[in-house]
C-alpha cells in the first residue's frame, strides 16, 4: 500500500465513499460567492470620479474668475498691455498639473491607437488657443476672441476629464 503523501488525487477521491450528502446550504453559498461582485470596486470608483469633476469644476472656477472681464478694464489699465496666458495662481497651478499628470498616467493605460488619437485632438486645441491668442494680442477688446480662448481651456480640460473617467472601470478591476 502507497503512503497517502505519496497518492495522487484521484486515488485519494476514489477511496472516499459516495454516499456522503452534502448539506443543503452548501451550494447555494457556493453560487452567492461566485455571483457576488467585488464591494469596493465600486465606491473607490464613485470617489474617483467625484474627485476628477470637483477638480475638473476648481478648474474652470479659476480659469473664469482667475483674471478680470474685458468690461472691468478701465483708464486706468488702459496702458496695461492685455495679457492672454493662463492665470499664475498657484492654487490653479497646482490644480492643473495634478490633472495633467492623472491623464498622463490614465492615457498610458489606452491602446496605442486611441492614444494616438488623443494625443492629435489635445495639439490640435493647443493650436487653436495659440492661434488665438495671437488674434487676441491683435484684437485685445474681442469678447468673440475671448470666449473662443475661454473655450479651448474648457475643451481641453474636459479632454483630460473624459480620459480619466473613460479608464476608471479599468482601474476599478483591478
Amino acid at each position: 500500500m502507497k503512503d497517502g503523501a505519496h497518492e495522487s488525487l484521484n486515488e485519494q477521491l476514489a477511496r472516499l465513499s459516495r454516499d456522503v450528502v452534502p448539506p443543503e446550504k452548501l451550494w447555494p453559498a457556493i453560487v452567492r460567492e461566485i455571483t457576488r461582485k467585488p464591494r469596493r470596486a465600486l465606491p473607490m470608483a464613485l470617489a474617483a470620479a467625484a474627485a476628477s469633476a470637483c477638480l475638473a469644476t476648481a478648474l474652470t472656477w479659476v480659469v473664469l474668475h482667475g483674471r478680470p472681464a474685458a468690461t472691468s478694464r478701465g483708464p486706468a489699465t488702459a496702458g496695461i498691455a492685455a495679457s492672454f496666458e493662463e492665470p499664475r495662481d498657484p492654487g490653479y497651478l497646482a490644480a492643473r498639473a495634478a490633472l495633467q499628470q492623472t491623464f498622463r498616467e490614465r492615457l498610458a493605460l489606452l491602446d496605442p491607437g486611441t492614444r494616438t488619437q488623443i494625443e492629435a485632438s489635445l495639439a490640435v486645441i493647443r493650436r487653436a488657443r495659440d492661434d488665438i491668442r495671437r488674434a487676441l494680442a491683435a484684437s485685445p477688446e474681442s469678447p468673440v476672441l475671448e470666449q473662443l480662448l475661454e473655450s479651448t481651456w474648457h475643451d481641453e480640460f474636459d479632454l483630460y476629464d473624459d480620459v480619466v473617467r473613460a479608464t476608471q472601470p479599468t482601474l476599478a478591476r483591478t
